[in-house]
């Protein structure tokens, strides 16, 4: 999806906007191997509602955010590709008569918006199969189509010419996903041609759950509920707690001190297998408040997608974004669903420097292949 008149790059820097920690990665694609190559990652933490599903409400802070995190990472890079995601965003399939290009565009456009439509919309699709009709046998192509208001395009243009980058490209992140997981190796045991999966992204405000069936994503689901509240619990926790032999066992895997109190938790500091959990009744009731909502979602989407699509049982589990970090995380999820569940650690068709973590940066991955 382009911004209306943007220019060409040779190189990237990709922003993935779509919740309040921007993330930010300067890479390439090569249309040869199929590889994405990272050189420089890094997350830009914000102001809570600064930027709030998808949409900017505070522009000046998101500009000094992103120039003083570029010049920390040492990003020179001008060009740049967005990706978003948010209640702005339409998306549909659909099933059209295989008809001259300029056609298929206008029926997609009445098709996505219908007879009339309050707002201007930027729509763009893509054709990724054919199928006969039942009943008149004639040949129809299936079609994946996105719209999101031009002004939302317009604000995100805007917002890179006042942190002097060049807008080059504007993508989303289901379409970035569906580009990134169209083949290849994840964590170096399951090959993505032959299975049906279950990509789960782990936001502190939303929860994205995608059906990935032979390396087409059937179903995409962004929910409104995110793993936010734990950290928040932790860190009043760990706030309450001082010093000395009457910390509780969080405190002390924390290593809490008094001095300490004011200091965030890391998501990766905090255990959420439930047996970890028995002395700490808030983070409890915190992190099983969030199971149940995520173990539901999961399960009614995976049920949904297996009768509608008809697509096998799904094999593996494979969790990304912030919430991916959580200790343990993948094992507590796995006993509660009762299948196989991994952090998505590696992507054969992604490589970065040494301590580039992808389960971060999967949107980022996935806009900077230009089709």
């Amino acid at each position: 999806m382009g911004f209306p008149g943007f220019g060409k790059g040779a190189q990237q820097l990709v922003i993935d906007a779509s919740s309040s920690n921007l993330k930010v990665a300067v890479g390439s694609y090569n249309y040869k191997t199929g590889v994405v190559n990272i050189d420089k990652a890094g997350i830009i933490p914000l102001d809570a509602e600064t930027i709030n599903d998808g949409a900017i409400s505070d522009t000046f802070g998101v500009v000094m955010a992103l120039k003083h995190a570029l010049a920390k990472l040492d990003i020179n890079v001008k060009s740049t590709i967005l990706t978003v995601e948010g209640g702005f965003m339409h998306t549909r399939d659909l099933e059209l008569p295989s008809v001259r290009p300029e056609q298929l565009k206008d029926m997609v456009k009445y098709e996505i918006l219908g007879q009339s439509s309050n707002r201007d919309m930027i729509v763009e699709y893509i054709v990724y199969g054919k199928v006969l009709d039942e009943e008149t046998k004639a040949e129809k192509l299936k079609v994946r189509a996105t719209a999101i208001p031009i002004e939302v395009a317009n604000d995100y243009k805007e917002l890179l010419k006042n942190t002097d980058l060049t807008p080059y490209a504007l993508d989303v992140n289901p379409n970035a996903i569906r580009k990134l997981f169209n083949g290849g190796m994840i964590n170096g045991n399951v090959n993505v041609s032959n299975s049906t999966l279950l990509l789960i992204e782990l936001a502190g405000k939303t929860t994205t759950i995608t059906v990935l069936d032979k390396g087409f994503p059937v179903l995409s689901r962004r929910l409104q509920f995110g793993h936010g509240n734990i950290r928040q619990v932790a860190e009043t926790v760990k706030k309450m707690q001082g010093g000395g032999e009457k910390q509780s066992s969080l405190a002390r895997r924390l290593n809490i001190s008094k001095s300490e109190a004011d200091m965030s938790v890391p998501v990766e500091d905090i255990d959420v297998w439930h047996e970890s959990l028995s002395d700490e009744p808030s983070l409890q009731s915190a992190v099983n408040a969030y199971f149940k909502s995520l173990t539901d979602a999961v399960s009614r989407t995976a049920q949904f997608s297996i009768s509608k699509f008809h697509v096998d049982s799904i094999s593996t589990c494979f969790l990304y974004g912030s919430g991916s970090a959580y200790k343990k995380i993948d094992k507590e999820l796995s006993r509660q669903l009762g299948t196989q569940v991994e952090v998505l650690n590696t992507l054969s068709t992604v490589s970065g420097p040494k301590n580039f973590i992808i389960s971060e940066f999967v949107n980022c991955c996935g806009a900077l292949i230009r089709e």
